[in-house]
């Protein structure tokens, strides 16, 4: 039989077969993924325990590799109170602080951790993370997000391409270090020795299109690049809820 003498009805079948099967192709379901972000500061006599909390949990999705991607976000509001946050940044202050008017919070506070912009809790409780996670792991996205890495000259562009996005999203990429500590000698934790993973060094945001796009970062910050990492995840500005998130070291580049 050709296509010629084929019978119009099943012509028909065929054609419409043909097309659905590319739409749910092309419609086809992401992974499950969870943003974890932690609000710290090296002045807070509380965060210690949480940043352990987030040092575990990275330690375990990098070895089982989970689509699991923690970051910890210094604020600087604990700064002129005994301590100086080497690794604090009045950008992420601000950041928690849209955070605090989405969840309509009183305030912003340390630690605080947020799971794919849509819940926060105190940093250090590990109950609530492990409930979030068991629910955001049980979860899909049809938002598509491709990566990659390209170092050069002290810096690293991330060249990415996404599809399914809500218009108007943002793109943020952030750089991150594990493996950093920091002997405290004043301020709450004054006679401390503490230690960091996941800690931001610098954190980029545009507005995502439909054509690939580009961020160059400056890897000024980043004492090792063998401990360093860039997270690039799409966010809604207007809900802050994260739609797509993908991980790629800087030492695979």
């Amino acid at each position: 039989m050709t296509l010629n003498n084929m019978p119009l009805f099943l012509l028909i079948f065929l054609t419409l077969f043909l097309f659905s099967s590319n739409l749910l192709a092309s419609q086809s379901p992401e992974g499950p993924f969870v943003v974890v972000e932690l609000f710290s500061s090296e002045g807070c006599s509380s965060c210690p325990s949480a940043e352990l909390l987030v040092s575990k949990l990275t330690a375990w999705a990098r070895q089982n590799n989970e689509p699991v991607y923690p970051m910890i976000f210094h604020v600087d509001y604990w700064n002129n109170l005994g301590w100086r946050d080497v690794f604090s940044n009045q950008a992420f202050t601000q950041r928690q602080k849209r955070y605090s008017l989405i969840f309509k919070d009183q305030g912003v506070y340390t630690p605080q951790m947020v799971i794919n912009g849509s819940d926060a809790f105190v940093g250090s409780n590990q109950q609530k993370l492990q409930r979030d996670l068991n629910r955001e792991l049980s979860l899909s996205s049809n938002v598509v997000l491709h990566l990659s890495l390209k170092k050069q000259n002290g810096e690293i562009t991330v060249k990415y391409d996404s599809q399914g996005f809500t218009d108007g999203d943002v793109i943020n990429i952030a750089l991150v270090e594990r493996g950093l500590s920091t002997d405290v000698t004043a301020g709450e934790n004054a006679g401390r020795m503490l230690h960091h993973d996941n800690v931001v060094r610098e954190f980029v945001s545009g507005i995502i299109t439909e054509a690939p796009g580009q961020i160059t970062i400056p890897l000024s910050k980043v004492s090792d690049a063998t401990q360093a990492s860039v997270i690039a995840f799409l966010q809604n500005p207007q809900t802050m809820l994260i739609e797509a998130a993908k991980q790629l070291d800087l030492e695979n580049d």
